[in-house]
């Protein structure tokens, strides 16, 4: 007890030595006071400062620690205290003075040997190209360039970091085969040889976010374990944060919903405090679980805060809009931030393509929807984790339900179901399991349907799903009776379809009706369109109104019409339309509205537009027209007034 009172420097390095935090500031801050601290006993200081959250005093305690190195002639210990700087404030978001401490390290190596310095220099700069995700052989090269010098020095600590900028890389680059076992070696060397703790938290939480960004949750999940076993061995209480946030992930994910939330609001502060600039990545994934809870108020507040932040909250942000009944607010929004350049969107693509194609299908463009699938399964074609497989599992399905096409949307439910079911991802099993259950009611499984849903129903209702549970119910209830909705009902058909088989041949008419049926569904996804039935030669669509069925139409015969131009042949379609209510089962609709449309398009010749009068009446605008007939229809008691829709381009 005498030496500790005699000699507090020493045995704050004691403390410090034995990770214990609290003691050691208590004692080097106390000498520090009576005299001033050498620059490595700062240093020290400052690192305590860090882990008992004293953020303020570590930022002063560096700039003093540099300084004293400076004026000491240490120009490497004074790099290496300017590059800590230059990291702190890089995650405060004071750019310009994270680029002036930067400059001052690289300053300060100019001329000097190669050292740790020369390399975590080196590292600065990767990372900063890397979050920009821009031009990714070069950041490869830096990469190993970073690994090769790291091996020179035999530096375990800079090799962990070159290791973990050239798995990010990879992934970027659309190899993360590739990149995930560096990751893991990444990992295990900053968990085994790595000396300085900064160093292991940030390959850490670095290697968690490219397994989350993957879709990766199983590794994600064994190395968040590690990670905290690693924090209590070193008397670390979470990486300041990012573990947290981490944790948050991974058991909302396991749909421990209530307890996410208080580890994702936890790590907002905690953020907020010490490291802002990720503290949007927390507010957003606190909104997430927020609005998987069905706390739309709250999932919202902490969208906004996430954008007061400078953090574009998505895919979270977008769903909430899609949740509030704004379809293609919730489209613009996400398709956005797929278009971002950054390390989050471009990393991060297996995240968000499933809810752009979710958004897609409920705003009735297909186009966008097959667009978001095509580069889903590209990304999963190179052995994806199983949590994209079943991603790209479910969105097929989707996409087909979209289409029209529940009994082909079954098989692929199926397996995304299972599929999320074996790593443990229980609201996202759930919610495949409802697009089943939607897919079984539309082919009039009835029985099958219920099976599903009610299935669904009880594991959102275990986790606190609420507004999923209330879709359930609606579904559950809406169950062998229909529900009446106003559409537009357009029906396509080719004519002389026969003649056309037999002068083509089998093989060149199959071929043909591929091409006809692609470009019948652009046109259904550039107005809002759905596939309800495909049959034959010919489409059964609804539209939400009148003005997107009648622009579907026009579109469509002057794409066909330049084909012609073009090509020399495309074939002659008739098109029909009326706008009514009828009864919605599933998907499909039924009465004496579809009835009218069948009948309308039925009369039409190749070419031809057709519309009811009271359905040109709702659309409005100035559509140019023929004069209007008189017609009975068949299996229609009164007269129809039918109008021809003029769709050639004047001039």
């Amino acid at each position: 007890m005498c030496a500790v009172a005699q000699d507090p420097v020493a045995a704050g390095r004691a403390a410090f030595a034995q990770r214990h935090w609290e003691r050691a500031w208590e004692l080097l801050s106390g000498a520090d006071r009576g005299h001033p601290l050498g620059a490595e006993d700062l240093e020290q200081l400052a690192q305590a400062a860090c882990w008992t959250r004293r953020y303020d005093a570590m930022i002063e305690l560096l700039e003093r620690a540099e300084a004293v190195y400076e004026r000491d002639g240490d120009r490497r210990g004074a790099a290496r205290a300017a590059l800590a700087l230059a990291r702190e404030h890089f995650q405060r978001c004071n750019e310009a003075v994270m680029a002036g401490w930067l400059g001052r390290a690289e300053n300060l190596l100019a001329g000097e040997p190669e050292s740790r310095e020369t390399g975590l220099l080196l590292w600065a700069k990767v990372h900063g190209s890397l979050l920009m995700a821009s031009d990714m052989e070069h950041i490869l090269e830096r990469a190993t360039q970073l690994l090769v010098l790291a091996r020179r020095l035999r530096d375990p600590d800079l090799e962990a970091l070159g290791l973990l900028e050239q798995g990010h890389a990879l992934i970027i680059a659309e190899r993360a085969p590739e990149g995930l076992p560096i990751l893991d070696q990444a990992a295990a060397l900053a968990m085994t040889a790595a000396s300085d703790l900064t160093t292991t938290g940030t390959v850490y939480c670095s290697t968690i976010f490219a397994y989350r960004n993957v879709g990766d949750w199983q590794r994600a999940a064994e190395w968040t374990d590690e990670a905290l076993r690693w924090c209590r061995r070193h008397s670390v209480s979470g990486f300041p944060g990012l573990c947290r946030l981490h944790r948050a992930e991974i058991i909302r994910v396991r749909g421990v919903l209530e307890e996410a939330e208080r580890e994702a609001q936890a790590a907002c502060d905690e953020l907020l405090a010490w490291a802002p600039r990720y503290a949007g990545w927390a507010c957003q994934e606190l909104g997430e679980v927020r609005r998987r809870r069905g706390d739309a108020e709250g999932a919202r507040e902490a969208f906004e805060q996430a954008l007061a932040l400078g953090f574009d909250p998505q895919p979270g942000l977008a769903l909430l809009r899609l949740d509030e009944g704004d379809p293609d607010g919730a489209l613009a929004g996400i398709s956005r931030r797929l278009a971002d350049r950054d390390v989050f969107a471009q990393e991060g693509r297996t995240l968000l393509l499933p809810a752009q194609l979710t958004i897609a299908v409920a705003a009735g463009r297909g186009e966008v929807a097959r667009a978001a699938l095509a580069e889903l399964e590209a990304l999963a074609a190179a052995g994806a984790a199983t949590g994209v497989r079943a991603s790209v599992a479910v969105a097929r399905g989707e996409a087909l339900l979209g289409e029209g096409r529940a009994g082909e949307a079954v098989g692929h439910l199926r397996e995304g179901w299972r599929l999320w079911s074996a790593i443990g991802a229980r609201f996202d099993a759930a919610r495949a399991r409802m697009l089943l259950g939607r897919a079984y009611a539309t082919t009039q499984d009835i029985a099958a349907a219920r099976l599903e849903l009610e299935g669904a129903g009880r594991t959102f209702k275990e986790i606190g799903a609420h507004v999923e549970q209330q879709r359930i119910r609606e579904l559950v209830s809406g169950l062998g009776r229909g529900v009446r909705e106003t559409q537009t009902f357009v029906f396509t058909d080719i004519v002389d379809s026969t003649r056309l088989v037999e002068s083509l041949g089998d093989e060149a008419w199959d071929g043909m009706l591929a091409w006809h049926d692609r470009m019948i569904r652009d046109c259904i996804g550039e107005h809002r369109g759905r596939e309800i039935k495909h049959e034959g030669d010919g489409m059964f669509i609804a539209f939400p109104e009148p003005a997107c069925g009648l622009n579907f139409a026009i579109s469509l015969q002057r794409k066909l019409e330049s084909h012609r131009r073009v090509h020399g042949f495309a074939p002659r379609v008739r098109i029909g339309m009326h706008a009514a209510e009828a009864i919605r089962r599933g998907s499909d609709f039924s009465g004496q509205g579809v009835h009218v449309a069948a009948r309308v398009t039925a009369i039409g010749d190749g070419g031809q537009i057709l519309a009811t009068a009271a359905t040109l009446q709702r659309a409005g605008g100035s559509y140019r027209t023929a004069e209007p007939r008189m017609l009975e229809l068949k299996g229609v008691a009164e007269v129809v007034e039918v109008v021809e829709v003029a769709w050639r381009q004047r001039g």
